[in-house]
């Protein structure tokens, strides 16, 4: 036949000069094509037709008696019709009974009871003859059966109305709720977090979850299972409800109550980070083309993957009049995961801030009688918390914020502005009390905040003021002594010369397993910013090596493409890589890695044993649980392999994070303490925990984004100083006796004096933990060791720009 060998062209003429690859349909002809395009089955039309009168009067009954609901019907009345006639007629032929005759009014009469009501025949007196009984029986039976299946079909299609009608009306009514849209592996730690924010704000609403992944039912059991123990438990005002939809659709955001939520947070339930953020930017487009009484009022928070995803959301955000918060909470825990490895006290305190458990940022309005103050003159204010920061929003004559900025441990000299608000550490806004003494020349008096007005609270401010301002005096001669000698300005480098000695020589960082070749990039980026020239990263999977170089090649960019990741450098950072093949369950693989010389080993659930990570798609509880027991597997096989080697395991599962806590004897085996210990990542807890900060305080971004820089020329603004090296910076005399026995404010008071940094908390070598803002930090003294650390807000010399 004839064929189509091109665009242009038909037949035999134009088949010689056009390439086969260039036809369309692949050299097939005419024929072909039309016996492809054929319909496989006859339609029931054309089979009407073929069919003789008779035959179609037959189909045409049966389609219309069998296929609809209301032939359905028909068919059953006209049976019940024939089982009636059918019992009229049979006890006609019978003799009758004391109360029924055979005549045809009471025969009607008698089957339709029988047929109608099975509980007639226990009228029938048992002295009546078999032939009655019988035919009482075989009418009661076929009345039953009918009945059952009429009603049943009667319920079927009842239930089907009514689901109908769910489908198309239902929704939950709420209002100042949240919503979160994407059932993931981080749905239940957010939900968590946000119940920690409810109980630390004494808030009440509801949280209400959509999910397309699984059922809503299976939504539910898992909620429940995971929150009926919690610790705290959940407050009676705060209700976890579900809803299965799909977030890309108008209708089923609008069933959410959307337009009423406090705030909406967007999860995507790929594993993929591209995929992932193209799932997320799906949702929000849907959101901005809501109907305008149906658009979102509250906050919306977007968790974005990459850098791409977060450039796209800014760009939309340029052209709709609802503004998406984007948080790209991975790459802000992998910075965490880094600290937590190669400083690991400015690990653990990151850990605990990025959190509503424990101590955490907050801001506080600024007391209006202290507008004209200076930063200084308010940093003994708050007993509970530690001052650290201002946020600074000064507005223009219409009321609009304009230069809105966030300075962490600004000059004491800073003066107060109107509209300016206090950032915290604290356990949380409760804690916000404060104390106003009357070394400025107001009256002395005892402020409680808006938060802390009960009678605990006023009983224990009143505790504080005696003493405290006994001690104001003592401390204002100290630190006058110490400005007085003229040591130390803002920024000169002092207190941070021994923590360039602590780093003076390349290290040695083992990471075992593998995940998305966009997740290990921004992994390597991180750690190659805070290794020195020298350093080696060596990588353990059993993905294949030249899969892994190549995927690393591609996500670097610019700079890896230069160099041979399978052995070369990183971006001009002088790191070495080097890939290792082997399954990381084999104790022959792990002992295969330069343990001996490594600094610490980074632990990460690979989603397979063998195939490549960008397999895997979509989120399942079963896969996150598996991960985290393959990253148990592999500490325990590193852990007896090195036994001081300090080991960074990254969990997953909420489940897991309620059975693995840091001090968990599961993974830590080695006696003693140091740097020899296990140090465990939660890291879906951590990334929600980012999420829900900023969603009860959108500008806590801009103090976690200055925290965790790692570009900034005047160094990092969380920094640990063994207590030794700022004991000698500080000219306190010898670290031993008395004058080892010195309160926190003290030793705050003197690093603020001596260049401005602020005191949030200290490595305890006793109990080789951080404590972040101690209880009785003005009143309790304790015996400072040389082993212990202090942990610095680094003096503010650049600003982040809101």
């Amino acid at each position: 036949g004839n064929t189509f060998s091109g665009l242009g062209g038909s037949g035999s003429e134009h088949g010689d000069d056009v390439g086969e690859q260039d036809s369309l349909t692949v050299g097939l002809s005419i024929d072909e094509i039309e016996q492809l395009t054929a319909p496989a089955h006859e339609s029931h039309l054309a089979r009407l037709e073929r069919l003789s009168r008779r035959e179609k009067v037959v189909e045409v009954f049966k389609s219309v008696t069998f296929g609809t609901v209301m032939g359905q019907y028909s068919f059953l009345l006209f049976l019940a019709l024939v089982l009636l006639i059918i019992g009229t007629i049979g006890w006609m032929q019978t003799t009758g009974t004391q109360d029924y005759d055979t005549s045809l009014d009471q025969s009607i009469w008698l089957s339709y009871c029988m047929f109608i009501d099975i509980g007639t025949q226990t009228a029938v007196s048992a002295d009546e003859s078999w032939q009655i009984k019988l035919t009482v029986a075989i009418l009661s039976f076929f009345g039953f059966c009918f009945n059952l299946t009429f009603l049943s079909v009667v319920v079927d299609n009842v239930r089907t109305l009514l689901d109908r009608l769910y489908t198309r009306y239902s929704q939950l009514f709420a209002r100042k709720h949240v919503v979160i849209l994407g059932w993931t592996n981080k749905t239940l730690f957010l939900v968590d977090e946000l119940i920690s924010m409810f109980i630390e704000t004494g808030g009440k609403g509801d949280i209400i979850i959509m999910g397309n992944s699984i059922s809503r039912y299976e939504m539910l059991r898992t909620v429940e299972l995971t929150f009926r123990r919690r610790n705290p438990p959940k407050p009676r005002g705060v209700r976890i409800r579900v809803w299965e939809g799909d977030s890309a659709e108008e209708d089923d955001l609008t069933r959410l109550s959307i337009n009423t939520a406090r705030f909406v947070v967007c999860l995507s339930e790929a594993e993929d980070p591209r995929m992932a953020d193209a799932q997320v930017l799906e949702t929000l487009l849907s959101l901005q083309s809501l109907d305008l009484e149906d658009q979102v009022t509250g906050t919306i928070i977007a968790e974005v993957r990459t850098g791409d995803g977060r450039r796209v959301l800014n760009e939309l955000n340029q052209h709709t009049e609802r503004d998406v918060l984007a948080v790209q909470s991975a790459q802000a825990v992998d910075k965490v995961i880094g600290f937590t490895s190669l400083e690991p006290t400015v690990g653990e305190a990151l850990i605990e801030l990025i959190s509503f458990e424990g101590n955490n940022f907050f801001f506080e309005n600024l007391d209006p009688s202290w507008v004209g103050m200076k930063f200084g003159e308010i940093r003994m204010r708050y007993p509970l918390c530690v001052l650290c920061g201002v946020h600074s929003s000064p507005k223009d004559a219409s009321g609009k914020t304009v230069g809105a900025q966030v300075f962490i441990a600004p000059p004491a000299d800073r003066v107060l502005q109107l509209h300016d608000r206090l950032l915290l550490i604290g356990i949380d806004r409760q804690s916000a009390i404060v104390i106003n003494d009357s070394n400025n020349g107001r009256t002395g008096r005892v402020h409680v905040a808006r938060h802390a007005k009960t009678a605990f609270s006023k009983l224990l401010l009143a505790l504080h003021v005696f003493k405290l301002r006994r001690r104001n005096k003592r401390t204002a001669s100290a630190n006058a002594a110490v400005r007085a000698s003229g040591k130390g300005v803002p920024g000169d480098g002092a207190l941070e010369r021994s923590l360039a000695a602590r780093h003076n020589q390349s290290q040695t960082v083992v990471v075992i397993g593998w995940r998305s070749a966009r997740e290990m990039a921004d992994l390597v980026r991180v750690l190659s910013k805070m290794l020195l020239p020298g350093s080696e990263i060596h990588f353990l999977s059993a993905v294949d090596e030249g899969v892994r170089s190549a995927a690393l090649r591609e996500e670097m960019g610019f700079l890896a493409a230069l160099t041979d990741l399978a052995g070369g450098i990183v971006g001009g950072s002088n790191v070495t890589i080097e890939h290792h093949t082997g399954s990381p369950l084999s104790s022959e693989a792990v002992n295969r890695m330069p343990l001996k010389q490594a600094a610490v080993a980074i632990v990460i659930g690979d989603p397979n044993a063998v195939f490549n990570a960008e397999d895997l798609t979509t989120y399942t509880e079963g896969a996150a649980r598996l991960r985290d027991a393959r990253v148990f597997h592999i500490n325990t096989l590193l852990r007896k392999a090195a036994p001081d080697l300090r080991i960074v395991p990254i969990f997953e599962d909420i489940l897991t994070h309620r059975l693995i806590t840091p001090d968990s004897p599961l993974v830590n085996h080695s006696e003693g303490a140091g740097y020899g210990l296990t140090a465990v990542i939660h890291r879906n807890s951590l990334e929600t925990g980012l999420i829900a900060m900023q969603a009860d305080d959108p500008t806590i971004v801009f103090v976690l984004s200055q925290l965790l820089t790692l570009d900034d020329a005047s160094g990092q603004k969380i920094f640990s100083v063994p207590m030794d090296s700022a004991w000698a910076d500080l000219e306190m005399g010898k670290l031993e006796g008395a004058a080892a026995q010195l309160a926190f404010r003290d030793v705050a008071n003197r690093v603020q004096a001596f260049n401005g940094h602020v005191l949030i908390g200290y490595y305890d070598s006793r109990m080789g933990k951080v404590v972040l803002n101690p209880p009785g930090k003005k009143t309790r003294k304790r015996e400072w060791l040389p082993t212990d650390e202090l942990v610095l807000l680094r003096a503010s010399v650049a600003r982040a720009r809101v």
